[in-house]
């Protein structure tokens, strides 16, 4: 008799919370209902609230005794945080390095019987062809010095011929080098020469690209370039002999910028992006549009998809979230064509992220939740192509990031929140990175790493408009967000032959606000639009704005 006692107070219960009197004292009061309460002959319903009553009463109360608690709670209802828009890591790609140097020979130039007026260069022309060498000498001055010192020259190598003539012409008049002469009684004194004849450089310029599989310019050495009269002669009044010792070098020269190995140049995701502080039942899509976002070193529009869901365990206490974000446009392949650096934009996917979370402590005001975030490195490698297709640089996405967060909900009534997340961003592993650095294909170079980060984001709101009793539209919900990224830690830098890859950066400290506002309609759909954009300049400044849209579908709520 008492068992169907207790079923039948149970069965009244349930009537009366979804009566439209009952919602509309738990939207107001937030109580449960002390018939409920009494059915479980529990005395002290009243000191609980509609969120405490499942941890109180257990599941079974939860379930049977309605929906009071999850229904009509508006903790469940707070829109997910917006977010704002963090590209990754800033990771550049350099090269200032001379990879080889040949020296042009022009000997035996016989200075004239009568000099040239004082005020004028000497020019000398003479047939040719002349030699270009391979040498361990590096510039005039460094043969002067063995010359002094009577060290014979060491052997050089003949690397090609320059089917032109022998000619030098100085950059200072015939008075300014007899001064010069004169000024020291020590032999074999440096002329200086101008630049010789651009075939000269066309020349040794084809002989550099067959000696190194790296492209790069030819530069002539002015500064170890120079002619020196034969025998040690110490005075210019004609007829005397010059070699002139032309050096010019093979420069590999350039500094770009890399999208983010780590998110394949979609960008990296936090919990703060479409994030929920409570453990929810729902599925949603984000829809960024990012402007002028850094991405491989230009500025670009980027178009970002975000689908996932969040499902949850253990009545509620805990729940799994998955995102798959992709993008449109991503920039993560470049050609390097001499010092010019063009990006290419492809469809890309990123890199699947999920999230645990579990509520640690909650009352019918505030709400803590922890979690750990996975990210998978699902995204595609980073790579630097040559014009012509030969690989120079891939940098392999193969680094697990490992976010822990806490986050936390304020709820002081039905109308006002406030909402935040504290997650920490570092990088389990490293990605492997393999340069061309000798012409003969991609080899191992090491393990890049990220740089570890740290992201506060915090938001509050205010229910403009609510009306739980509509089939419609039941919500107007403005909001405002600050977030803010810092690093931890700066990532390594890789070396190669010439080449360098990694974080030459340093920190990164970066501030956004973003404005939006949600409408909610039949408790359950949720569509947000807001814009972010990102405080300060310089070269931390990774965009200058992002519209976002978000669909939000709360599920058995």
């Amino acid at each position: 008799m008492a068992s169907k006692l207790n079923r039948f107070l149970v069965v009244a219960a349930l009537l009366s919370v979804t009566s439209p009197l009952a919602a509309e004292n738990y939207s107001g009061n937030r109580s449960c209902d002390a018939l409920a309460c009494d059915a479980y002959n529990t005395d002290d319903c009243a000191d609980y609230s509609c969120d405490e009553a499942p941890f109180v009463f257990g599941r079974l109360f939860a379930s049977e005794a309605g929906e009071c608690w999850n229904d009509s709670d508006s903790a469940f209802r707070t829109p997910a945080m917006i977010g704002d828009f963090f590209s990754g890591s800033t990771v550049g790609f350099r090269a200032n390095a001379v990879v080889d140097r040949l020296m042009v020979l022009s000997d035996d130039l016989d200075v004239p019987g009568v000099l040239p007026p004082v005020g004028s260069p000497l020019t000398i022309t003479e047939s040719g062809p002349i030699g270009a060498y391979s040498s361990s000498l590096t510039s005039a001055e460094q043969i002067q010095a063995l010359l002094r010192s009577g060290t014979p020259l060491p052997a050089a190598t003949l690397a090609g011929v320059i089917n032109e003539d022998a000619t030098l012409t100085t950059s200072q008049t015939i008075s300014q080098i007899q001064a010069q002469l004169a000024s020291t009684a020590l032999p074999y004194d440096v002329i200086a020469l101008q630049p010789p004849p651009g075939a000269y450089s066309a020349a040794i310029d084809g002989l550099f690209q067959s000696r190194n599989g790296v492209p790069g310019s030819t530069e002539y050495n002015a500064n170890a370039s120079g002619a020196l009269i034969q025998a040690g002669a110490d005075t210019l009044a004609g007829g005397e002999d010059l070699d002139a010792y032309y050096f010019y070098d093979y420069v590999v020269r350039f500094n770009m910028a890399l999208a983010d190995a780590s998110s394949g140049g979609v960008g990296r995701l936090k919990i703060a992006e479409g994030g929920s502080v409570l453990p929810t039942d729902r599925i949603f899509f984000r829809y960024s549009t990012i402007h002028n976002a850094l991405m491989g070193g230009r500025r670009t529009s980027l178009n970002r998809f975000v689908p996932g869901f969040e499902r949850t365990f253990f009545d509620g206490m805990t729940s799994f979230e998955l995102r798959a974000p992709f993008a449109t446009d991503a920039l993560a392949t470049s050609t390097l064509d001499g010092d010019t650096v063009t990006n290419g934009k492809d469809s890309r996917f990123g890199n699947l992220t999920m999230y645990a979370k579990v509520l640690l402590h909650r009352t019918d005001r505030i709400a803590f939740t922890g979690g750990l975030g996975i990210v998978l490195p699902t995204a595609g490698d980073t790579r630097v192509n040559y014009a012509d297709g030969t690989s120079l640089l891939r940098v392999e996405n193969e680094s697990v990031h490992l976010q822990p967060f806490l986050g936390m909900l304020y709820t002081p009534d039905d109308r006002f929140f406030a909402q935040s997340f504290l997650q920490y961003d570092a990088t389990a592993s490293g990605n492997s990175v393999a340069i061309n650095s000798s012409g003969t294909g991609l080899q191992d170079a090491g393990k890049l790493s990220d740089a570890d980060n740290i992201f506060f984001d915090a938001s509050v709101g205010y229910w403009l408009y609510r009306n739980d009793r509509s089939s419609g539209l039941t919500g107007i919900v403005p909001t405002l967000e600050v977030h803010q990224t810092n690093s931890t830690t700066d990532g390594n830098v890789i070396s190669s032959g010439p080449f360098q890859v990694g974080d030459f950066g340093g920190s990164t400290s970066i501030t956004s606000m973003v404005a939006g506002t949600t409408l909610e309609f039949g408790k359950r759909t949720q569509l947000t639009a807001g814009y972010a954009t990102q405080l300060g300049g310089g070269s931390d400044r990774q965009y200058d704005g992002a519209f976002q849209f978000f669909f939000n579908h709360l599920l058995g709520q």
